[in-house]
């Protein structure tokens, strides 16, 4: 069994690294690929680097186990008596040069708690979200748009349910700020039986990288100033901050003693906190702040 589910996993890596380097011409392009086992169990991470598209763009399997439940499983105090747990997952981060391009997030995983007879229970998750520096409408209504019509087939209660978990999860408390426009999240779901759970996962695999895909044919070779690249710099360290305070990937990969490099992987190449928004930048800081306020739920 686990072999089958660790196959469906690779498979959605794969098709989102196979386009995302679609758009990476070879004379620039640097795939990293790190096929790594540990202590806790095994993974494959594919890295885009400075390439004329991405600063950074990882595609990450990982596939780990243990006899205890990190509580930012968000379900140690309702399982007991586990024998051991197995977490098997893909995630995805876009951090592109172009500022006008926003970075976007994906995430999928199935949880399966064993006792000693076998399988005792099990959960997906996952989701995906847009986070734009200087954003445009009709991407984001795309980006919305897309993924409740890939949801309604599976049930039409999802995509608002998921949408506004999407909400309220991707925010900053401390700025009082959603990290970006949204888009889907959800945890502990089952869907039918744990084949037809998989399979919508794939599916979310699917959408996220074709609209992803047709938001950066738009943008990736539109012209940009420096003023807008200082203001991506800054605004990237809202995105940082959210990843190392509020991240549950982030706290489960490192309560269960994953691979550090892997699991901060995601963090932007580089960025700028800066005291002051400097006052040329203010008008785009006002923009994104109004968009960031919206709700684009459909």
């Amino acid at each position: 069994m686990n072999n089958k589910i660790e196959r469906k996993f690779l498979k959605i890596q794969d098709m989102i690294l196979d386009d995302l380097l679609s758009f990476e011409s070879k004379k620039y392009r640097k795939l990293i690929v790190d096929n790594w086992k540990s202590r806790i169990g095994k993974g494959k991470t594919c890295v885009i680097e400075n390439g004329s598209v991405f600063e950074k763009a990882v595609v990450t399997f990982s596939s780990v186990s243990g006899k205890n439940l990190p509580t930012s499983s968000g379900m140690s105090e309702k399982i007991h008596k586990i024998h051991k747990f197995k977490a098997m997952g893909v995630s995805v981060i876009c951090h592109p040069k172009n500022p006008k391009v926003p970075t976007s997030h994906f995430n999928v995983r199935t949880f399966m708690i064993f006792d000693k007879k076998g399988l005792q229970n099990w959960w997906i998750g996952g989701g995906c979200d847009l986070t734009p520096f200087l954003p445009y409408k009709s991407d984001i209504t795309l980006w919305h748009s897309s993924l409740k019509s890939m949801f309604d087939p599976f049930n039409k209660t999802f995509y608002r349910k998921f949408a506004r978990e999407c909400d309220k999860y991707f925010f900053l408390p401390h700025r009082e700020e959603r990290r970006g426009v949204g888009g889907v999240f959800f945890d502990n779901l089952k869907y039918k039986d744990h084949a037809d759970s998989l399979n919508l996962l794939e599916c979310l695999g699917k959408t996220y990288i074709q609209t992803y895909s047709k938001i950066l044919k738009r943008r990736a070779s539109e012209k940009y100033s420096k003023e807008q690249k200082l203001f991506q710099q800054i605004r990237r360290g809202r995105y940082a901050e959210f990843n190392l305070l509020h991240d549950r990937g982030t706290k489960f990969g490192l309560d269960s003693g994953g691979r550090v490099k892997s699991i901060l992987s995601s963090m932007p190449p580089s960025t700028s906190w800066t005291y002051e928004m400097p006052k040329e930048l203010k008008r785009y800081e006002t923009k994104l702040l109004k968009t960031l306020k919206e709700s684009w739920v459909i």
